[in-house]
């Protein structure tokens, strides 16, 4: 009876794990990408030199590959087309071939960008593509975008809703990711326009200023050129805008111990941060 209850629970195990790899099975095949014209594919045989090649899908949705001739290839997915080029030069050509299949460029496959770059649209997505090779292939980063955010927008799986990164290309920042990020189908890049501050008051070059890297009260008095005959270290403020608020946070600076390197003093600003540098007591 044990025996007959082991055999029947093994039954029942091994059918369902059998459906489970079905389904599964099912489901990468309805969401595999299949190859459409104008696509291009990367084949190659191993150990064959000779036969490897790029090949563009025509309009009719075939490519020709040596030895074998013409393939239609549209609508099959990259392991349906190495299964169809395998068999096909194992029928007489190569005994054993390993043959790999990847899209080097899809037409349907396609990353946007757009803001501060100098050619913004749709482009192809090619393997191992970057943020940065996609910032590169749209003509780089204009003057005024040096200093401004780039972020990555990406669709969460079957929707039309975005996850959003910001890309930080140097390699700062705890809250960007660091260094290069690889693109996906759909991706969306935006280099946004550099943020500017002000610098008011008793400073030799008032005015209004990029907001670069790391930019604190210290640098960007240095770069409005110093205090004035008038102005006092005693006397520096920084206004900051307060969300769902119309009156400015002001912050008073510590200039002087800034200036003698204390951590924690020489405040770091922000976009639109205003920078008062006021008259002293004679």
């Amino acid at each position: 009876m044990l025996k007959k209850i082991s055999l029947l629970l093994a039954v029942i195990i091994v059918s369902t794990l059998s459906l489970q790899r079905y389904a599964d099975t099912s489901d990468n095949q309805n969401t595999e990408y299949v190859v459409m014209v104008d696509d291009v594919l990367n084949i190659s045989v191993l150990g064959y030199d000779n036969l490897k090649s790029m090949e563009t899908v025509m309009s009719d949705g075939s490519i020709s590959f040596p030895y074998i001739g013409t393939i239609n290839v549209k609508g099959l997915s990259v392991e349906e087309i190495k299964k169809e080029i395998t068999e096909k030069l194992s029928n007489g050509y190569i005994k054993y071939p390993v043959v790999s299949v990847s899209i080097e460029s899809s037409k349907s496959l396609s990353y946007f960008i757009y803001g501060e770059v100098l050619k913004s649209g749709r482009f192809a997505l090619v393997d191992n593509m970057t943020v940065l090779k996609a910032i590169s292939l749209a003509g780089g980063i204009t003057q005024n975008g040096y200093y401004g955010t780039v972020r990555l927008k990406r669709k969460q799986g079957g929707t039309n809703e975005y996850t959003e990164t910001i890309i930080n290309l140097k390699g700062k920042g705890k809250d960007a990711a660091g260094g290069d990020t690889k693109l996906q189908s759909d991706d969306l890049i935006i280099v946004e326009r550099n943020t500017d501050f002000f610098v008011y008051g008793e400073v030799e070059k008032p005015g209004k200023f990029t907001l670069e890297d790391n930019m604190t009260v210290l640098k960007a008095v240095a770069l409005a050129g110093g205090f004035s005959k008038y102005g006092s270290p005693d006397k520096v403020k920084v206004l900051r805008t307060v969300p769902g608020k119309t009156e400015c946070e002001s912050i008073k600076v510590d200039m002087k111990a800034a200036i003698k390197g204390k951590a924690g003093e020489d405040i770091r600003l922000k976009p639109d941060d205003i920078v008062v540098v006021s008259e002293g007591s004679f």
